[in-house]
């Protein structure tokens, strides 16, 4: 083949390649801009648990790790402080679950198995015991021991790691069983959702390990839209093997629109390094999510946008079921808007930032007002128009 004819060829190579991501691209956002930047974590408040047997100490202090662990899904919190209120809550925590079951995980498959809480800690593998406890009392708990809360509409992390090992760079990705069975293990933990990327042709226009190793963000950037995720984890690590055991040394950084932080490893083992990695990915979500129980405040919004009785109906659903909101009343009904007063423990900043943020809400042209009130009694005019994004 002559020099001319490679070069054509290279050529139209090429433009196949960018022509296929520029597609995939254009299609990924016009995705996304359809999508809400949150989804509903409906696993926050189940919990499993290896047990020795069925007895009732056995159960009682499965129990209690699970309370422990759901206190810190909901609250952002690795650990929880043992306050009184909590230590009193712990001698007695069948007050906040509804119900307990009994099953056998030999019937799970290995990846099902890891997510069970205890799973690290070498516990009997041949029955387990799974809680489901009700958010409202979880609530109430969490209130009442002045713990911060962290709402279960919780944005997608994105993990684009690549590993530099004796055989090459690679990037992990979903069929990385045994890897993405520890990240998701702790991502289950702290109550974050997480996924690695798929690597498939859409992916691999976009991203090989060249691009996560040098750090090229704006590439990340645009392929972590196709998955939805306000955030993305990149890591890229050296692997060296000392004695039968991994050890990793290299780089984690979390990014997202509102800002990014890194944080250099040496050495570490497989368990430093991912718990590392998910916990600076909490993190910085609940720089942004979390809020913090100093009494509750009444907040007047004006809604517009509303078209109908199911767009309302829609409006009301989704604000009562936020957990940050106590209660909702309707104060006013226009033509063209709905005044709603709404009482929160969340600041007048976290309600509209969280809001939109959430996508369901887009800010209205005029800047809202606020009123100097007592502060169990301020009222924020906070104008929104309702999208109703499902």
């Amino acid at each position: 083949m002559s020099s001319w004819h490679r070069l054509v060829k290279s050529l139209f190579t090429w433009l196949c390649a960018f022509t296929t991501a520029l597609l995939m691209l254009l299609l990924s956002t016009s995705v996304v801009a359809q999508q809400t930047r949150g989804q509903i974590v409906d696993w926050l408040y189940e919990v499993d648990q290896f047990v020795p047997d069925q007895s009732d100490r056995a159960r009682l202090a499965a129990a209690q790790r699970s309370l422990l662990r759901v206190l810190s899904r909901t609250t952002g919190l690795a650990s929880i402080p043992r306050s009184a209120t909590v230590a009193k809550a712990l001698t007695s925590p069948e007050r906040y679950y509804t119900k307990y079951v009994y099953f056998d995980p030999r019937d799970l498959d290995a990846e099902q198995r890891g997510l069970i809480d205890n799973a690290s800690s070498g516990a009997d593998a041949s029955l387990a015991l799974r809680f489901d406890f009700q958010p409202a009392a979880i609530k109430q708990l969490a209130r009442d021991a002045q713990l911060p809360t962290w709402w279960s509409r919780r944005p997608l992390t994105m993990v684009w790691m690549v590993l530099d090992e004796p055989s090459g760079r690679k990037i992990v990705d979903h069929s990385a069983v045994e890897l993405r069975s520890e990240l998701d293990a702790r991502a289950q933990q702290r109550g974050l959702p997480t996924m690695l990327p798929l690597m498939d042709l859409q992916d691999s226009v976009q991203v090989n390990p060249a691009v996560v190793w040098g750090r090229f963000t704006d590439v990340l950037d645009q392929a972590s839209e196709r998955y939805m995720a306000s955030q993305y984890l990149l890591g890229r690590f050296s692997v060296q093997e000392i004695l039968g055991e991994r050890l990793y040394t290299g780089e984690w950084l979390v990014r997202s629109s509102d800002g990014e932080s890194s944080q250099y490893l040496r050495g570490v083992d497989r368990d430093n390094l991912v718990r590392t990695g998910i916990d600076m990915a909490t993190r910085h979500v609940l720089d942004q999510h979390l809020i913090f129980t100093s009494g509750s405040r009444n907040h007047d919004l004006v809604v517009r946008g509303i078209k109908g009785l199911q767009a309302y109906a829609g409006l009301l659903d989704y604000l009562q079921s936020l957990e940050f909101i106590d209660s909702v009343m309707l104060l006013g009904l226009q033509a063209d808007a709905l005044t709603l007063r709404v009482n929160t423990v969340a600041t007048d900043r976290q309600l509209q930032s969280l809001l939109i943020d959430d996508g369901q809400f887009d800010t209205a042209p005029q800047p809202p007002q606020i009123l100097e009130l007592p502060f169990n009694e301020s009222l924020t005019n906070l104008e929104f128009v309702w999208l109703g994004r499902s």
